[in-house]
C-alpha cells in the first residue's frame, strides 16, 4: 500500500507490523508538512462491515484523549474495506527493542513509571482502558518521553493478537483476564507491573512454551521478586513492583493516582538516602474528567433558566459548624494529657505479642517511638529488646518466604545452592566440600554445565587470599548439653531425639561423627 491514499493521507514507507496489521509513515493530503503513523488492519476478519463498524465506535473514546505521554489522534476510517487509524508519529524506540541490549537501569523504569501512570490516569479518567500493555506499546522518544501506543485497539480487535501472538501479549495479561472476568483499571496496573518488572530484571515475570502453561503461571505462580535478580534495586521499588503484580485485583493500587502517590513516597525515600533521582516535568495539567460546558457562557442565562446551585462548602450553614468542630479539635489536641511511659508501654505490648507484621509496625510507630522520644529514660531495656525480636521475626518471615520460592530444577543447582548458603553463612569448609562434589559428580553431565562451572567459580572465590577467613569454632557447650539429655532418655525417646542431632549436623562431618558415636555408646 506504499503510495496509496488512505483517508488524508499519502503512505509514504512502511515502518512496522504487527498482529493486528501494518503501520505507514504518512503525509497529509491537505498539508504536506504534517506527517502521522497510520495503522492498516489487516488481521483476519478486520474487512467484516460489522468489524469496522465496531472499530469505528471503539475509536470515539480514543479521540478524547489529550495528554503528553500518547499520541495524538487524527482520524480513523476504512480503506478499501480495511480499517486504519492514523495518529501521531513518534520518533523514538519503543521498550521491547531497548530490551535487546538488556535490562534498563532502575532510575529509568522509575521515570517510565510516572509517565505511564500519568498517561493511564488522563485515559481512566476519561473511561478507556489499554487492555495490551507491553514493552513494544511504550515508545521513548529521544528527548526522553514515553508514549503509550495502541489504547482502544485491543478492544476494537481482542482476537486478533492473541490469534497470531499468543505468547508475546499473555505475558503480560492479568490473572482474572484468563478466568473470563472483565479488565477494570486495575487490569491495566498489572500489565504495567509486568512491563516494570520486564524492564528491571531483563526478562518478563513468566514465561512458557506453550499459552496454557503461561497462564496458568499467570494465575497460579508468584513471581520471583525483582531484588532477588537485581541485587542494587531499591527495596522500595521491589516492593512496589510486587504489588502490582499482585493476583487479587483487590490488592493492586486502586488507581493511577494511588501509584503516582506511591511513586512520590519512593521518591522522598530514595532522596532521603542521598539517592539523586530525576522525576520527569509535568507537561499536561493533572485534571480529571471536565463536565460539559454549558449552551451559553460568562453567565448569559436565560430569562427562565434558574441560578445554579450555591457550592456546598460556600454555604455558611456548613462551613460554620466545620470551623467550630476543627477549632475545637485543635484546642483539645493541645489541652489532652499526652499519655504516660506506662500508658505507651502496656499499650504497645499486646501488639508487639500478635502474629500480623502490620499490629509490630503499629506497636513501634505509635508506641514505642513516642515513648523513647517523651521519656528516655522509660522502658528503655524492654523497647529494645522489643524492636530486636520485631527485626528478628520480620527477618525469619522474609527467609521462610524467599525460601519457598526457590524452584531448583535438578540435583545440580540444588546442590550448588546449597553450598551457596553455607558460604554465606559463614562455612567455607562446608561449601568447598559440596561445590567439589558437585564438580565431580555432574561434571560429564552436559546439560548441568551451568551449575558446574558456578561451583567452580565458587571454589575459586573461597580460594582467594582476600576471603572471607574461616569462622571460629563454635561454642559445643549447647549441643553436649543436649547429647547427654538424649543419652539419659528411654527408647523411643532416645532414638528420636538422636535423629533429631544428627539432622542438624548432617553438614558438618566433625559433628556429625560425635553424635554417630554418642548414639552407639563409644
Amino acid at each position: 500500500m506504499t503510495g496509496a491514499r488512505v483517508g488524508n493521507w499519502y503512505l509514504e514507507a512502511e515502518i512496522g507490523r504487527g498482529p493486528l496489521g501494518l503501520v505507514y509513515r504518512a503525509r497529509g493530503y491537505d498539508d504536506p508538512t504534517r506527517v502521522a503513523a497510520v495503522k492498516v488492519l489487516t488481521s483476519p476478519g478486520a474487512a467484516d462491515p460489522a468489524f469496522a463498524q465496531k472499530f469505528a465506535a471503539e475509536m470515539l473514546p480514543v479521540q478524547r484523549l489529550d495528554h503528553a505521554n500518547i499520541p495524538k489522534f487524527y482520524e480513523s476510517g476504512t480503506h478499501g474495506g480495511l480499517p486504519f487509524v492514523a495518529c501521531e508519529l513518534v520518533d523514538g524506540t519503543d521498550l521491547a527493542r531497548l530490551l535487546a541490549t538488556g535490562r534498563r537501569p532502575w532510575r529509568e523504569v522509575l521515570q517510565v513509571a510516572v509517565q505511564a501512570a500519568r498517561a493511564l490516569k488522563h485515559a481512566h479518567n476519561r473511561n478507556v482502558l489499554h487492555r495490551d500493555l507491553k514493552p513494544a506499546h511504550l515508545m521513548l522518544a529521544a528527548d526522553g518521553t514515553l508514549k503509550i501506543l495502541g489504547f482502544g485497539l485491543a478492544k476494537a480487535a481482542p482476537a486478533a493478537a492473541s490469534a497470531t501472538d499468543p505468547l508475546g501479549s499473555a505475558a503480560y495479561l492479568p490473572p482474572e483476564a484468563a478466568n473470563g472476568k472483565p479488565f477494570t483499571r486495575r487490569s491495566d496496573f498489572y500489565a504495567l507491573g509486568g512491563v516494570l518488572y520486564t524492564l528491571v530484571t531483563g526478562r518478563p515475570p513468566f514465561a512458557a512454551p506453550t499459552l496454557v502453561e503461561l497462564m496458568h503461571k499467570q494465575c497460579y505462580t508468584l513471581p520471583e521478586r525483582p531484588a532477588m535478580l537485581v541485587p542494587d534495586l531499591p527495596p522500595e521499588l521491589d516492593e512496589f513492583v510486587c504489588a502490582l503484580l499482585d493476583k487479587a485485583p483487590g490488592r493492586r493500587p486502586a488507581s493511577a493516582t494511588a501509584i503516582l502517590d506511591e511513586l512520590e513516597r519512593i521518591r522522598g525515600k530514595l532522596e532521603r538516602k542521598g539517592e539523586r533521582v530525576d522525576w520527569p516535568a509535568k507537561i499536561t495539567p493533572d485534571t480529571a474528567e471536565t463536565a460539559a460546558l454549558p449552551a451559553s457562557l460568562a453567565g448569559d442565562r436565560g430569562e427562565d433558566e434558574p441560578a445554579p446551585p450555591r457550592p456546598l462548602m460556600k454555604r455558611p450553614l456548613v462551613v460554620v459548624p466545620l470551623f467550630l468542630l476543627t477549632l475545637a479539635g485543635l484546642v483539645l489536641a493541645f489541652a489532652w494529657p499526652a499519655p504516660t511511659a506506662d500508658e505507651l508501654w502496656d499499650a504497645a505490648k499486646p501488639l508487639l505479642a500478635s502474629d500480623d507484621p502490620d499490629d509490630w509496625d503499629r506497636a513501634v510507630e505509635k508506641y514505642l517511638d513516642p515513648l523513647a522520644a517523651k521519656y528516655p529514660g522509660r522502658f528503655a531495656d524492654e523497647a529494645a529488646e522489643a524492636r530486636a525480636k520485631v527485626r528478628d521475626r520480620r527477618e525469619l518471615r522474609r527467609a521462610v518466604a524467599d525460601g519457598a520460592r526457590v524452584d531448583p530444577k535438578s540435583d545440580a543447582e540444588r546442590a550448588y545452592l546449597r553450598g551457596l548458603r553455607l558460604a554465606q553463612a559463614g562455612d567455607p569448609d562446608a561449601a568447598r566440600r559440596t561445590w567439589r562434589a558437585v564438580e565431580v559428580a555432574f561434571g560429564p553431565v552436559a546439560s548441568e554445565a551451568r551449575w558446574v562451572n558456578l561451583a567452580r567459580a565458587g571454589l575459586a572465590a573461597l580460594d582467594r587470599p582476600d576471603a572471607r577467613p574461616t569462622r571460629p569454632p563454635p561454642d559445643r557447650t549447647a549441643l553436649d548439653a543436649a547429647v547427654a539429655h538424649a543419652q539419659s532418655l528411654p527408647d523411643p525417646q532416645r532414638a528420636a531425639a538422636f535423629r533429631a542431632l544428627e539432622e542438624l549436623t548432617r553438614d558438618d562431618p566433625g559433628l556429625a561423627d560425635l553424635v554417630r558415636r554418642a548414639r552407639d555408646g563409644n
